[in-house]
């Protein structure tokens, strides 16, 4: 085989992750995929769920080249969360984390704001979802962003705060619709 033939070989058949490069990879970084996913989730054991199965899809199907083994792998787990979200279709199955307060008629209005934004982030686009996700739930900055979504980060900012305002215009519609509790007894 000829130079020239072996690198276009190369080139269009790139060699494959061998397997236990991608086995010691998976186990240096489950940790990092399962907070990842339930953070998306709020539920550790489905995060679990979403690190085996990113484990499977990869040991079927070994990747080229990994740059960044934590970068690609929190990108999966989040991404297969999130995919997860979208097949439940249930926005009371969405996770906020809220504080109990002691009084039961604040109990039931920070019941009723978690509901709301459950519903607002459901209702969320698929891109807008992700914008959402990546910044609440997966902790990355705009530039780490628009590198996971091929944005620059002007543009992840800009959308992002258009997502702000919209969630919370939605935030407070909902919350306006929504009955009101006075914590007067008659």
């Amino acid at each position: 085989m000829t130079t020239r033939t072996r690198d276009l070989m190369a080139r269009f058949f790139p060699s494959r992750v061998d397997e236990e490069e991608l086995i010691e990879a998976l186990r240096a970084h489950a940790g990092l995929m399962i907070s990842a996913a339930a953070r998306v989730l709020g539920d550790v054991a489905e995060a679990e769920d979403v690190a085996q199965d990113i484990a499977e899809k990869l040991l079927r199907k070994r990747p080229a080249e990994v740059r960044s083994w934590p970068a690609l792998l929190k990108k999966m787990a989040v991404n297969r969360a999130i995919d997860r979200l979208r097949r439940r279709r249930d926005p009371s199955q969405l996770p906020v984390d809220l504080t109990q307060p002691e009084e039961p008629d604040e109990q039931l209005v920070q019941r009723q704001r978690a509901e709301a934004l459950r519903n607002a982030v459901a209702a969320l686009s698929e891109r807008d979802a992700k914008l959402f996700s990546l910044q609440c739930f997966a902790d990355l900055d705009q530039a780490e962003i628009g590198r996971e979504l091929g944005m620059s980060a002007n543009a992840v900012g800009v959308a992002l705060h258009r997502l702000r305002k919209r969630l919370s215009e939605d935030l407070n519609r909902l919350l306006d619709a929504a009955p009101q509790i006075t914590g007067e007894t008659q």
